[in-house]
């Protein structure tokens, strides 16, 4: 996508009306995670949903010898049946002895803050999750009254794509809480996509189906995993995926 200067004021995206914190703060301090239904204004929602659902920039991102990699998703489905083969075999290899993931995104925090995303619904997207109603409705969630800003991602979950048990502990940055905005609409358990949340033996405590409009929150560090996509899926998990975050945020490509 060429970079460009905004041609015009970004439409507005906003949360919904007088949100009622008050259960999900006490699910957070019980369980260490909670769900808050109906997060965006309907419009909002909706607007945002049909944009993600056309929206033609992804990467196919994954872990392979140790490292991150991200690849050009449209030009991936392009190469032969032979060379996906291997790729997916060398992604399964490294699943199977550690953290591994695959799935699609967009870097929506990097090009936010870089001035490169000039489309006005995602450019509204990133300011909302940036927003200080939206950091002062984590921090009444969670408890964690020090949240500074967040990072996010838009994430695209197609048949197959997966995440493995990680706990989000990352040194230096600072994380309180994670965060997933679900944009998918009609999800179902059996489509998988769920967030898995462990516990200390490594059993599923809680899985959270990926409703609609819905926003959930879990405490920083915390084992978890997103299940499986299932072939038989309708179509693709979208979501808003960050982290809510304390202290100075560093300077732009640190």
């Amino acid at each position: 996508m060429a970079a460009r200067k905004h041609a015009s004021p970004s439409p507005r995206l906003t949360l919904a009306p007088d949100l009622d914190t008050g259960a999900a703060r006490a699910d957070f301090e019980a369980h260490g995670y909670t769900g808050v239904d109906g997060v965006l204004a309907p419009d909002s929602a909706s607007d945002l949903v049909a944009r993600i659902k056309s929206w033609p920039y992804w990467a196919l991102v994954t872990h392979i010898e140790g490292q991150h990699r991200s690849f050009d998703a449209a030009a991936m489905e392009t190469v032969p049946q032979s060379k996906k083969d291997a790729f997916h075999a060398l992604v399964n290899r490294e699943a199977v002895s550690g953290f591994q993931y695959l799935y699609e995104n967009f870097a929506l925090y990097e090009g936010g803050r870089n001035g490169t995303l000039d489309d006005p619904v995602l450019r509204a997207a990133f300011d909302l999750v940036r927003s200080e109603p939206f950091l002062q409705l984590l921090r009444e969630v969670s408890g964690e009254d020090d949240i500074a800003f967040t990072d996010c991602q838009l994430t695209r979950y197609r048949a197959g794509h997966f995440l493995t048990t990680h706990d989000d502990d990352v040194a230096g940055k600072n994380r309180r809480a994670a965060f997933v905005l679900n944009l998918t609409e009609g999800w179902r358990a059996d489509h998988g996509g769920q967030l898995q949340l462990l516990d200390e033996a490594g059993d599923v405590r809680r899985g959270l189906v990926p409703r609609f409009n819905r926003l959930m929150v879990f405490k920083v560090p915390q084992p978890h995993a997103v299940s499986v996509v299932a072939p038989f899926a309708p179509g693709p998990r979208f979501a808003i995926t960050g982290w809510a975050r304390a202290g100075a945020e560093p300077a732009l490509g640190a």
